[in-house]
């Protein structure tokens, strides 16, 4: 089957992005010593999550039952809700935002996708975003990918969105400061996560090829990828917008096949 390619625009849908910010507003962790972090990761990922977003709504019907992993801090999660998706939660630690789930009415379950089986039944899910965490995996991603394939229903769709390293800026690293990455440096800081946030950081990051075989070899179909971001200053704006394979992110975009 031919793999569609394609780019988004730099922005996302002003609906979407409304939405988020009032998401964002009603949403805060239990620690207070989380908050610079949340605080932090609304600003910086408000946009991309508002692309997510429209993605999803493009994608898949609404009223559909759809499963996010690594829900906190929650402003997909409760986005989704709002348009009139069956939204369940999955993360390592929900309880940091315990109060926020609560108060959004939303069924967010934990556990450890490295380590344990996903909580739910054999073709659960009309859909499942696995969005930023494929690049935070450090144990086994054939066991993690395995149990989100077994947990959608046959011709359901994953979206899989992870920083591109083979973009423009992952290329320029490389070369330049003798460091392969995209968007994340320093390998001290991204353990350290471990004990701050209660999460891992990124372990490594992947070319599309990687991802794309990565995801066939689980039994997943491949059906489309969106490469998404920007650079500031127009000559890599510019450059990016001519050559899509450069973008800073991807979106994978599969479906389970149906028997036979």
């Amino acid at each position: 089957m031919r793999i569609r390619s394609a780019r988004l625009g730099a922005s996302p849908s002003d609906s979407s992005l409304q939405l988020i910010d009032a998401c964002a507003r009603d949403l805060l962790p239990e620690d207070q010593a989380l908050l610079r972090w949340h605080t932090g990761y609304v600003t910086n990922h408000r946009t991309r999550i508002a692309h997510d977003l429209d993605i999803i709504r493009r994608r898949v019907p609404v009223k559909d039952t759809i499963l996010e992993c690594g829900s906190i801090p929650l402003l997909l999660t409760t986005a989704l809700k709002k348009c009139g998706y069956e939204m369940v939660g999955c993360d390592l630690a929900p309880e940091r935002y315990a109060s926020a789930i609560r108060a959004a009415g939303v069924n967010v379950v934990k556990c450890n996708l490295e380590i344990e089986r996903l909580p739910f039944p054999d073709a659960s899910f009309d859909a499942v975003v696995f969005n930023e965490l494929f690049e935070h995996l450090r144990i086994n991603p054939i066991f993690t990918l395995s149990e989100i394939l077994r947990v959608m229903k046959p011709n359901a769709t994953l979206t899989l969105s992870s920083p591109n390293l083979k973009s423009l800026g992952g290329m320029r690293n490389y070369w330049l400061k003798n460091k392969a990455y995209s968007c994340s440096a320093e390998i001290y800081a991204e353990y350290k996560k471990l004990e701050d946030l209660g999460h891992m950081g990124h372990v490594r990051e992947y070319t599309p090829t990687e991802i794309t075989e990565f995801l066939e070899r689980i039994g997943f179909e491949l059906t489309g990828v969106i490469f998404r971001g920007e650079y500031p200053g127009l000559l890599t704006r510019t450059l990016v917008r001519l050559i899509p394979s450069l973008s800073p992110f991807v979106t994978y975009i599969a479906k389970k096949p149906a028997p036979g």
